[in-house]
């Protein structure tokens, strides 16, 4: 049975509460029977239902509770569903109210009463509370609890919060199980015969219990070898009574009287019971998930799943709390990580850790300790892992953020698909050379082992340096090279360029000296002469294609909340890892069941050379020798001379090519291909490609599988000496701990990284330019075809295919195009996710837009076919049924590939259609670009996307009130269900993804988080008829996705109504993509640019007026607003020219300062200061004339019109300002 809050807007009647319970259940009304339960006790609880069938039956059972202890009404809806025959489901619903607010406010509304004279009765008011003090073996603990046997509704939900009880079962980790099997998260209702294992979990249960109903307790008895007795804080009739049971040392609970008949203490705004231990155990689940978890964000969840605002402080000691119920406290920690160690090792053999202690001991309650100066372990599965990786590790080192100072070190490999694979974790004190020393011995020997010559990659630490020039017997020695990240940012130092920061790390990629040499030249020429001090670089070792720590910062990422824990909860990467290690083998063995032998990184690289071999032409060296020599692609002259192209030699038996590609990366390069192709040979075998690439590897890689420890209760005992945390690496500074590294030349100098965007589409993407590599670009000019011409023989073709209504816009005529503003779209238009990325989430252009705007039908066939190049002149007789003249005399000057525009005007006039029902292209057309400098306005328009919030935007445009009166044409609403579906969009060769799924808020729904990924393949992106001219049969090309369309009434993504603001979207949206195009335009003033309309905007448009202390001069936005409504404003009163506005100057009594502007187009008129109508925003300007105040009587003022006045809100975070100066009194 579930239990919900119903408000109605006024006193709803019988009929309004069965299509309420017909609207939320979905169900028919001959499957509902209604009855209203009401409380009719006096010395304890008596409930009694009453049917409800008619009005007259729902006025008697108002009246009934009028006049009854409980002034609440409560429904029951009992539904019976007949699927099929002998199939009987019952559903029982109460419509309950626990909520104090609520309650009045429903209570005010379905009685029609004020809310004194429904004030809840506090029933058994004289209840004795000397009956607590009786002894306890008198009381029949057979019996049913008092006022159960009365009680017609029983449940084993949480009463009256539903959605609550879900946020608890999703964060709540309390791991109380009884031994009888009872959990708390199971049963949320006290009952008679509850066990618990201990008094913290009988407690626990009282209070979860007591917080989640919003009613407080006392207690009365507590003993802890005896009993536990609560009773209502507030008064009701409430109480539990408990008594250990001495036999197995478990608590029951021997006798209940319920429910709860007080009012609700949310109000208040404070429960007795929501301490910040009961917190800490509730938010347990959080703080194991992050524990770097904000305060303020853990404020946000307590309020979720509790209902109560707590404090900083309070949520601040529930986060300690919980922190060391989990790892246990800050100095005991280090006593528990060789206990740790130990259970990890006990159900997982192999494992093998280090504890030294540098000889350094301290005295700890009078016992001689010693201190956890560095700890090292590593796992058996991870050490079998590396076997099959590429023979490169990447070490890096961060710091601890909890209350002792340290360093967390790792070494981490890369597997096929460039994914990062934990080999070894330590804890220092710091990072000096004698740690990173011991640290990189027990690496080098418990996990790369003696069979390979490792490369490190490192930021090049001095003791990175030393500990690879250490010798270790029978291991070979370690090469190591610089992170290209780090070289550069050692670099940007002495040159602040991006242009050459580009070009270095292109030189640290190239595979051959020559090629080194020459970018080095050029790199040279564009250095300044405090840069040429820096080192050269050349890999001869091999670094596997992997040249920074870009793959270790993902290891931080993977790894986060980690170094904020005690040490103790630092040993969990024992958990990370296993989850890891079951992901990643789960995605391995999905792609090796779909075919892919070869890792997805090392198919694409495959792929591009494949696509360039085309262009090379091989020649071979001898009939026997498998020497190749390749030509790659080149031009050549009128004389024959060949230019650009390039000679690679190639050894198929060496398996070697002068481009250095197969040597280095073990990989056949596009030149390789050419060679094997021309000698019949399979490049992608094992002879030609390291198997360290194929599928089979990357699932060894992933294969091992680790064991749970378990709780501490099933660890082995450890029996070890025991140790303390050094005194010297406590924080002792008073405030918040550092959790961020300082920002260095490094972050400055890379581009950051989004997991939304893909960099083959966001390097050559203008927002990239303009953010990352700070260009200052100008607007995109718009191409605007010639408009379309009608003629009336098109309406019974366009009518057989259902595309009549699109002669409404081939009559009205192609709409303005705004080339700054489309310029500002396409900055932020992605073509990863096919939608718009504003600060605030995504939006798209959907197919509701299509049909509401264009009046397109949306189902039917896709568009393709076989394209045919036959003689345009055919193809035009074949479809119009004229045929275009030839040239006369045969003369090819004159040849033309289409007809010409006097030859359709000749043939053809124009036709008008006037019956037709607009669409929403109507309601839009009239709006004129702004006009001005182009540049200005592209800067304004940007600036204005960068600080868009959702609160501005208008989700749902097609809902507006303004518009309800409107007819519009069927052709707009034909096809809705179509609306929200994820398809393919396919026009011949084009093939386009609809993502609604992504902007489920533009259709009043909850966006869900992540969005389901898609992938917008960049084959689909690439594909024209320039290079795909002998392609014919685009229906057998994309056959695929035709699939996916004619399948795509099932693709409707799921999602709740639209609610409140969704803070996990924004959250994991913000850190996922690039938000703002140019941070910069928005810190600094946008200049005046020369402009010879006297209708630009005069006005700076500046930092100062984007955030609302200069009211008049609004930002572009909203000037926009403003004139649209000005213009709806004039075409209600019938003013089509400036003659026909009112023109204030001359009224007597008004100021020249303050003479109102007429109502015309220009955009000067349509200022902020010269609105029309007595708005409370306009300062010192003269009231309306009385004749305007007879014209407008009768008519809804336009300020008072909620969603009118919220179109013309100007400045929303302007604050009171006095009178400015140039405006006149009153």
């Amino acid at each position: 049975m579930n239990e919900s809050i119903e408000i109605f807007d006024g006193p709803p009647s019988f009929s309004d509460l069965v299509d309420r319970v017909m609207t939320k259940y979905g169900c028919r009304v001959d499957e509902i029977s209604l009855r209203g339960r009401f409380d009719c006790g006096k010395a304890r609880a008596h409930y009694v239902l009453m049917k409800l069938a008619s009005n007259a039956n729902w006025k008697h059972y108002k009246d009934v509770v009028h006049e009854a202890n409980v002034a609440c009404l409560e429904v029951i809806v009992e539904i019976v569903r007949m699927p099929g025959p002998n199939v009987v489901m019952r559903e029982e619903v109460t419509v309950v109210n626990h909520n104090g607010t609520q309650e009045s406010e429903m209570l005010h509304h379905v009685l029609g009463e004020t809310e004194r004279d429904f004030d809840l009765a506090i029933a058994n008011d004289d209840f004795p509370n000397n009956i607590f003090e009786r002894d306890e073996t008198n009381i029949d603990v057979d019996n049913v609890s008092m006022g159960s046997e009365d009680c017609e509704l029983e449940e084993d939900g949480v009463v009256g919060e539903e959605d609550i009880s879900m946020v608890h079962k999703a964060i709540c980790e309390s791991s109380m199980v009884n031994a009888e099997g009872t959990s708390i998260g199971e049963s949320p209702v006290i009952k008679k015969g509850m066990k618990f294992n201990s008094l913290e979990e009988l407690k626990f249960f009282l209070t979860d219990y007591a917080v989640r109903l919003h009613r407080p307790f006392s207690v009365v008895h507590s003993d802890k070898n005896l009993r536990y007795n609560v009773m209502c804080k507030q008064g009701c009739h409430w109480r539990v009574w408990s008594r250990l049971i001495s036999s197995t040392g478990q608590w029951r609970i021997s006798n209940v009287v319920q429910p709860h008949t007080c009012r609700s203490s949310q109000p208040k705004r404070e429960h007795v019971q929501c301490t910040a231990k009961y917190l800490g155990r509730r938010i347990l689940g959080i703080i194991r998930k992050d524990s770097e978890t904000s305060v303020p964000s853990l404020v946000e969840s307590i309020f979720i799943f509790s209902g109560y605002r707590v404090k900083y402080s309070k949520a601040w000691r529930a986060k300690q709390h919980a922190v060391a119920l989990l790892w246990g406290d800050w100095k005991e920690s280090y006593g528990m990580v060789p206990r740790v160690l130990s259970a990890i090792t006990y159900y997982n053999p192999g494992v093998k850790w280090w504890i030294d202690s540098c000889g350094m001991m301290l005295p700890d309650n009078g016992v001689l300790k010693h201190i956890l100066q560095r700890v090292f372990w590593c796992f058996p599965q991870c050490s079998e892992a590396f076997q099959h990786c590429r023979p490169v590790i990447l070490v890096d080192g961060t710091f601890l953020t909890g209350k002792y100072k340290g360093t967390l070190m790792m070494a981490v490999a890369v597997d096929p698909e460039q994914q990062i694979v934990p080999l070894a974790f330590a804890l220092f004190e710091s990072e000096n050379n004698e740690s990173w020393s011991w640290f990189m011995k027990l690496v080098r020997v418990h996990v790369l082992g003696p069979s390979r010559i490792v490369c490190m990659i490192s930021d090049r630490h001095h003791g990175l340096l030393n500990c690879a020039k250490d010798h270790i017997d029978g291991f070979p020695p370690l090469v190591h090279r610089w992170c290209m990240r780090h070289f550069a940012a050692n670099m940007s130092r002495r040159q602040k360029s991006n242009r050459v920061i580009g070009k270095l790390k292109l030189l640290c990629k190239v595979h051959t000296e020559r090629e080194f040499r020459e970018k080095l030249e050029d790199l040279v020429k564009d250095l300044n002469d405090d840069a040429k001090e820096w080192l050269k670089a050349f890999d001869e070792a091999g670094c596997g294609g992997v040249y920074d720590h870009e793959l270790l910062e993902i290891t931080h990422g993977v790894f986060k909340g980690i170094r904020s824990r005690p040490v103790a909860g630092i040993m969990n990467t024992h958990s990370k890892n296993a989850t890891l290690l079951v992901n990643r083998w789960g995605k391995a063995r999905e792609m090796l069941d779909q075919g892919y032998r070869i890792g997805q990184v090392a198919d694409n690289y495959l792929s591009e050379a494949e696509l360039r071999s085309v262009h090379h032409l091989a020649e071979p060296y001898g009939p026997e020798r498998m020497v190749y020599s390749i030509r790659s692609y080149g031009t050549t002259n009128i004389g024959g001379e060949s230019h650009g192209g390039r000679h690679y030699r190639v050894d198929l038996h060496e398996v070697s090519c002068t481009c250095n590609v197969p040597q280095l990366l073990h990989l056949p390069c596009s030149h390789f291909i050419t060679a094997c192709k021309a000698r019949g040979l399979n490049f992608e075998s094992p002879m030609y490609m390291s198997p360290l690439y194929s599928r089979e590897h990357t699932i060894k890689i992933w294969e091992s599988s680790f064991q749970p420890y378990l709780d501490p209760s099933q660890w082995p005992a450890y029996e070890g000496v025991g140790y303390v945390p050094n005194p010297s690496l406590m924080r002792n500074k008073v405030g918040r701990r550092q959790k961020k590294r300082f920002t260095g030349e490094m972050d400055v100098m890379a581009a950051p990284g989004y997991p939304l965007l893909e960099a083959a589409y966001d390097l050559h993407h203008r927002a990239h330019h303009l953010a990352d590599m700070n260009e200052n670009l100008t607007p995109l000019r718009a191409r605007v075809h010639s408009p379309l011409r009608w003629d009336e023989r098109y309406a019974q073709y366009l009518q057989r295919a259902g595309f009549l209504d699109i002669a409404v816009q081939v009559v009205g005529g192609l709409p303005p195009m705004d080339g700054p503003l489309l310029t500002a779209m396409v900055d932020r238009w992605r073509p990863e996710t096919h939608t718009f990325h504003m600060p605030f989430g995504e939006m798209t252009i959907t197919m509701q837009d299509a049909a509401m705007i264009l009046g397109l039908p949306l189902h039917g066939q896709p568009v393709t076919g076989i394209i045919q190049n036959e003689n345009w002149r055919d193809m035009v007789e074949m479809h119009i049924g004229i045929r275009p003249p030839e040239p006369e005399g045969g003369d090819s000057s004159k040849k033309t590939s289409g007809v010409s525009s006097a030859w359709l005007r000749e043939h053809f006039e124009p036709w008008h259609r006037d019956d037709a029902l607009p669409t929403f292209y109507h309601v839009w057309k009239h709006v004129r670009p702004v006009r001005g400098n182009p540049d200005r306005r592209y800067r304004a328009y940007t600036n204005e996307f960068d600080v868009l919030t959702q609160h501005q935007v208008e989700w749902k445009p097609y809902d507006r009130q303004q518009l309800s009166d409107i007819v519009f044409s069927p052709t707009c609403y034909r096809d809705r269900e179509l609306w929200r579906c994820t398809t393919p969009m396919i026009l011949y060769y084009v093939v386009e993804f609809h993502m609604p799924h992504r902007v489920m808020r533009q259709f009043g729904r909850m966006q869900p988080c992540p969005p389901l990924e898609l992938s917008t393949s960049q084959q689909l992106h690439s594909i024209d008829r320039r290079k795909r001219y002998k392609e014919n049969n685009w229906r057998v090309k994309h056959d695929r996705y035709i699939h996916l369309w004619q399948n795509k009434e099932g693709c409707d993504p799921e999602g709740g109504p639209y609610w409140r603001p969704n803070n996990e979207y924004i959250r994991w949206y913000c850190t996922s993509t690039r938000t703002k195009v140019k941070p910069s335009w928005t810190n600094v003033p946008i200049e005046d640019a020369p402009s010879d309309d006297d209708a630009d905007i005069a006005d700076a448009y500046d930092t100062v007026t984007r955030h609302g202390t200069q009211p008049e001069r609004a930002p572009l936005h909203d000037y926009m607003r403003v004139r649209k409504s000005c213009r709806r404003m004039a075409q209600r009163m019938n003013c089509m020219t400036s003659s026909d506005a009112h023109d204030g100057g001359n009224v007597q009594g008004t100021s020249s300062g303050s003479r109102r502007t007429a109502l015309v187009t220009t955009p000067r008129a349509a200022t902020p200061s010269t609105a029309a109508g007595p708005s409370k925003r306009s300062r010192g300007k003269e009231p309306a004339s009385p004749q305007e105040s007879e014209d407008s009587e009768g008519e809804q003022s336009e300020d008072d019109d909620p969603t009118y006045g919220e179109e013309l809100e100007i400045s929303h975070d302007a604050p009171p300002v006095t009178q400015t100066q140039g405006e006149s009194s009153q």
